[in-house]
């Protein structure tokens, strides 16, 4: 009889906690399964702008979504945002952007050339690359877009978490031990606890919003990374461009020096000689100083990409005023519309707001619920027994955590409101540049170049004929390249501040 109550107890022990692991696993496979389907989902997804992402963010935060416990649909699938939809896409994507943007070119047995790859992939690049070619290489191996794509991971992890239902308990019991000179009364129970009020449910809105944050972080920097990288860009073909009108110049200084010694030979006053020489060492300074100024332009467009040893290459682009037109009120609209820096303060709220509904239903008890098969071996016979529990919220009815709830809501909230004039005072500095870069990029180049490079032709012709000195062709020369120099400044400052709005004001990635 002994034995056959104590196969009882172990069966009935092992088949519901056997029953009950099968019915966790399949729980965790089907939020798996749906997991999968959502990152499948972004893969299918075209790649569209990070400016629509985001608006079609912002648009989603402003419909509030009713709660996942009244939708069973979206139960274990969670948010998931724009700026997630291409990461899988993204990660695929990396290898291919590394094997195109590293092949180096070969010598062949008949003396053509073949690409191959090397091993492991270096930072080449071909050496006449492309702003399209960079930003690739920079999505690929950027480790700060790694970085966020983990700090999703690990978010996606958390709202899995916390929307598990407890473990059961087991355990076995001895009692009266010698009662009788028996053996007592021993048996096995097992206890379960009961999460009330959809707690859990509560759990998993509030971390799908935290997920939708951090999808808004890792949209915000991909931005950045893209900005960086499009104004080091701009920056080192300025720089090249620079050193163009720096190498010119220094050749017609080189050109003038020679001149000169022919003139003095004709009792011109030794003057031309010593003004030549001095424009020709201007040049060369210009020369050394362009050349450095190169090569750290892209020593820190390298370091965005997160390539630090990519080898400097010449950028093929054209540097113009014909920088799309940006108009103040459409440019303030669309920073607050499209700006993944709105929706993740956004995303906070919804995010505190749920905190706040699951902090009003903490005090709402649990219930635990224990039962058991015993065996009485002083009067040979079984038994059983079932026992529920529960705290009586009386002194502890979470007041203090719906009080901080409340509180976060509220500082999310104004979060929002100053995350939008953060941004417009941001805009209105960089607007400002555009603004007057672009005008006075177009006034050189419609007026004060014309008349510069005017006025050196007409200070030549008059020097061929004999009535002005070589000074005046010297000066001439050199107001005609500080004026391509000027306008040169102010395209760099145009295209800068147009990279800097058409990315959202984001930049500095690596900070």
């Amino acid at each position: 009889m002994k034995q056959a109550v104590c196969c009882a107890i172990l069966t009935t022990f092992f088949a519901v906690g056997c029953a009950q692991r099968q019915n966790e696993i399949r729980t965790v496979s089907q939020d798996d399964v749906q997991r999968v389907e959502r990152r499948s989902f972004a893969d299918t997804d075209s790649a569209t702008s990070s400016e629509s992402r985001s608006a079609e963010t912002v648009s989603a935060i402003v419909a509030r979504p009713k709660p996942l416990a009244n939708n069973p649909d979206q139960k274990s699938t969670g948010w998931q945002s724009t700026a997630s939809l291409n990461a899988a896409k993204n990660r695929e994507r990396q290898s291919e952007v590394r094997l195109v943007g590293h092949r180096e070119l070969v010598p062949a047995a008949d003396g053509s050339e073949t690409s191959k790859h090397t091993a492991p992939p270096s930072a080449v690049i071909p050496q006449a690359t492309t702003l399209d070619s960079l930003e690739q290489l920079a999505l690929a191996t950027n480790p700060t877009l790694a970085e966020l794509q983990a700090n999703i991971d690990a978010a996606n992890g958390r709202w899995l978490q916390v929307g598990l239902k407890p473990n059961p308990v087991a355990g076995i019991s001895i009692q009266e031990i010698g009662n009788e000179s028996s053996a007592g009364q021993y048996g096995a129970q097992i206890g379960q606890e009961f999460v009330t009020a959809n707690k859990l449910d509560l759990n998993r809105n509030s971390a799908a919003w935290r997920v939708k944050q951090v999808e808004q972080q890792l949209a915000a920097q991909r931005l950045r990374v893209l900005t960086d990288v499009r104004r080091g860009f701009y920056s080192v073909l300025v720089a090249q461009e620079r050193l163009i009108v720096a190498n010119e110049l220094q050749g017609i200084a080189q050109q003038s020096v020679a001149k000169a010694k022919e003139l003095i030979k004709f009792q011109e006053p030794a003057t031309v000689l010593t003004q030549a020489e001095i424009e020709a060492e201007l040049a060369a300074v210009l020369v050394d100083n362009f050349t450095t100024q190169q090569e750290a332009h892209w020593r820190r467009l390298a370091a965005v990409i997160g390539v630090p040893t990519l080898s400097l290459q010449r950028v093929d682009g054209q540097l113009s005023t014909d920088a799309p037109k940006v108009i103040w009120d459409q440019a303030v609209d669309r920073v607050r519309r499209e700006s993944p820096e709105v929706a993740a303060a956004a995303a906070e709220v919804e995010r505190s707001r749920w905190a706040l509904h699951r902090a009003d239903v903490e005090s709402t008890p649990n219930v635990t619920l224990q039962t058991g098969v015993f065996y009485d071996d002083s009067s040979s016979d079984p038994f059983a027994m079932l026992q529920m529990s529960m705290p009586l919220p009386i002194n502890d009815w979470n007041q203090g955590g719906i009080a901080e709830a409340q509180a976060n809501v509220i500082a999310a909230e104004q979060s929002v409101q100053r995350v939008e004039l953060s941004l417009q005072q941001r805009l209105a500095s960089v607007y400002q540049q555009y603004d007057q870069a672009r005008k006075q990029a177009l006034r050189y180049e419609t007026t004060i170049l014309q008349k510069a490079r005017k006025n050196l032709d007409l200070n030549r012709q008059s020097y061929d004929s004999g009535q002005s000195s070589y000074l005046a062709v010297l000066t001439a020369q050199r107001s005609y390249s500080q004026a391509r120099l000027a306008w040169l400044n102010a395209l760099d400052q145009l295209w800068s501040a147009t990279v800097q709005m058409e990315g959202l004001l984001l930049s500095d990635s690596l900070e």
